[in-house]
């Protein structure tokens, strides 16, 4: 009670002497956490059942490599209306740090930073270093990475813009405890981020991100099911359905590669229509063999 009293009256004198401040154009900031070897091998470990689930050994791996911090900072470049005034964490630990994100946080109503604000930064603060759990966290602003893979990084900043853009954020956190907002928001976010990695261009990001993202969202519908292992049977399904969009996607940039002319790439329509009669051809071919 004591903690909830003094975080009501920092919330309260900091939105009350805010109005008259000035401040310079925000920037988003990507802060690292001190290595510690001990933590981080446990970490590692405690994040076995993620690895598994996505089939991926970079989730929760507690070393995030400077590549993947690149292209999120691509990413929050690339949106500074949105994207200006986030904090980014990597694997780093720092309850303090969060609490004056919370305090500061004018994005959403200090009631809402408040409860359940305050119990979730405060739960994962105290825990992220150790269990992991990559996340954006609404009420401090402040997207927590603990994973080496930039489609889940983009995803995550996929969260932030997505609350950006909301006129009631602080609504828009609370309903996250309802199944369908929760899906919702992590539909947007992947999409989001798949969506950026197309228009820059970047196929193997966008070729990962359905192995990647699919799956996790997954994960979020096996677990309303009620089924017993309903996270691991989601991940399933949505392994099989990333790898028929994967597979998908790669036959349609072959055709986009096959219909250059001139150095012009002709329109997606056309490519597809020239894969599906290669591929008619080679079936024919195939049929008139196998007589």
């Amino acid at each position: 009670m004591l903690a909830f009293g003094l975080a009501a009256l920092a919330l309260f004198l900091v939105e009350g002497a805010g109005a008259e401040e000035e401040h310079p154009p925000p920037s988003p900031r990507i802060e690292r956490g001190q290595p510690n070897w001990l933590v981080d091998a446990v970490g590692n470990v405690l994040g076995l059942p993620g690895k598994i689930l996505l089939l991926n050994p970079k989730v929760d791996n507690h070393s995030i490599s400077s590549a993947t911090e690149q292209k999120l900072r691509e990413f929050l470049e690339a949106h500074p209306d949105q994207l200006g005034d986030v904090t980014v964490r990597l694997n780093q630990w720092t309850p303090v740090g969060d609490i004056k994100g919370l305090i500061h946080n004018k994005r959403v109503e200090w009631y809402f930073r408040l409860f359940p604000g305050l119990p979730v930064t405060l739960f994962s603060s105290l825990t992220g270093r150790l269990l992991g759990g990559d996340n954006y966290n609404p009420y401090t602003n402040t997207i927590h990475l603990y994973s080496d893979d930039p489609a889940i990084a983009l995803h995550e900043a996929s969260h932030a813009k997505d609350f950006a853009e909301n006129p009631s954020p602080g609504l828009y956190a609370i309903g996250r405890f309802l199944p369908p907002v929760e899906l919702h928001q992590e539909q947007i976010a992947s999409e989001t981020a798949i969506q950026y990695l197309k228009q820059k261009g970047d196929r193997e990001g966008e070729l990962h991100a359905y192995s990647t993202l699919y799956p996790a969202f997954g994960t979020y519908g096996g677990q309303y099911t009620g089924l017993s292992y309903g996270s691991y049977i989601g991940a399933g399904v949505g392994h099989v359905l990333g790898l028929r969009q994967r597979h998908e996607s790669k036959l349609g940039y072959q055709a986009l590669d096959e219909a250059k002319v001139g150095g012009v790439v002709r329109d997606d329509e056309l490519s597809r229509t020239l894969l599906k009669r290669q591929e008619e051809t080679r079936a024919t071919l195939v049929a008139g063999l196998s007589k």
